[in-house]
């Protein structure tokens, strides 16, 4: 069973990676525009979802690992 998850923990992990990728560029862009969006802090927005993307990576990391 841990064989068949092991190419799709793989996979989702990559696309994580990617993520995180984007979101690093997110953050830079928001950094450079300022406050864009009146109705909510768009840097923070970014902030709370490169943590979320961590914490999923955190968690794929563990299942490949275990």
């Amino acid at each position: 069973m841990a064989e068949d998850l092991d190419p799709l923990l793989e996979r989702f992990a990559s696309t994580l990676r990617l993520a995180q990728s984007a979101l690093e560029e997110a953050r830079e862009m928001s950094e450079l525009l300022g406050d864009i969006d009146q109705r909510f802090d768009v840097r923070k927005a970014v902030d709370g979802a490169a943590r979320l993307v961590d914490n999923v990576l955190a968690s794929v990391d563990r299942a490949r690992e275990g």
